[in-house]
């Protein structure tokens, strides 16, 4: 066993059989995810492993080789057996795939929350330079109500990094930390990030929207967060819904009234990164 540091984060990195040619186990100390890098000719090897015997849910990213333009496929699942659905893959020729990045639970985890990780990261990966996702079918299965959004977003951030941490940081988030950067929050915490470009608001996936409504809402606002919902783009999340992609409002009031559940001001609920509002920043300009 190799122990590393990835920032902050201690990691052990295992050599399955002693090779880096064969299956690579990575494993954040402090996550209750762990992960697998298999070559498709260590199928076999994985499968078998003891640890594994019994049904395990998680993530998986299929990836095939590179194009002429270093761009790589990938396919990305969610799975309540890791292990039988990789074998169906083995033997169903869904593209020529070469090895594949496994992160499963270490302990029980509620299925609802790889669902919508499969979601965002399906997402996600849409907007990648370096890869070509193959998914023909996305999973439109409606998701249940998956309670607690920190619970979500460590989950997200682990499977993102055990993906870097292999090589394919291909669910990397939108830097935050650009200068058109701004933020709805609430008591203290961040409820919505954003950028701000040519009067539009783009809301950052993974943002919240308060899921209860007051009387002030108005109706096109109402409209607006409806067809979110029906889309999928928001799903429900505990007492809020979060953002599965980024999306585009035509005005940071509505932005703002859709996140908040009811008539505000977007100019003056909006922050940037150094807490001034927008109208602020726009009257000092």
């Amino acid at each position: 066993m190799i122990e590393l540091v990835n920032g902050s984060r201690e990691v052990s990195v295992t050599l399955v059989a002693g090779s880096t040619d064969g299956i690579i186990k990575y494993d954040f100390i402090d996550s209750v995810l762990e992960s697998y890098l298999i070559p498709r000719d260590c199928y076999n090897d994985f499968r078998n492993l003891k640890n594994l015997k019994s049904r395990h849910s998680g993530i998986y990213v299929l990836i095939g080789d590179n194009d002429e333009f270093g761009n790589y496929e990938v396919y990305i699942g969610y799975s309540e057996d890791i292990v039988s659905r990789l074998t169906n893959h083995n033997s169903n020729e869904l593209f020529d795939w070469k090895r594949a990045a496994c992160i499963i639970s270490q302990k029980p985890i509620r299925n609802e929350y790889f669902a919508c990780i499969e979601r965002i990261s399906i997402n996600r990966a849409k907007n990648t330079a370096d890869c070509i996702l193959v998914n023909s079918n996305e999973n439109k299965t409606p998701l249940q109500n998956v309670n607690g959004s920190n619970t979500l977003k460590k989950l997200m951030n682990d499977v993102s990094e055990y993906l870097a941490l292999m090589g394919y940081p291909i669910l990397g988030e939108v830097d935050k930390e650009s200068e058109n950067f701004i933020y709805l929050s609430q008591n203290g915490e961040i409820l919505a990030r954003g950028k701000f470009l040519n009067d539009n608001v783009i809301v950052l996936e993974g943002s919240l929207v308060k899921a209860k409504e007051s009387d002030s809402m108005t109706k096109n606002n109402k409209n607006i967060k409806q067809n979110l919902v029906k889309n999928e783009i928001l799903v429900p999340c505990g007492e809020f819904y979060i953002f599965t992609e980024d999306y585009v409002f035509s005005s940071p009031s509505s932005a703002a009234c859709v996140a908040f559940g009811g008539n505000v001001s977007g100019r003056q609920c909006w922050k940037t990164k150094d807490g001034k509002t927008l109208k602020e920043l726009f009257a000092s300009g």
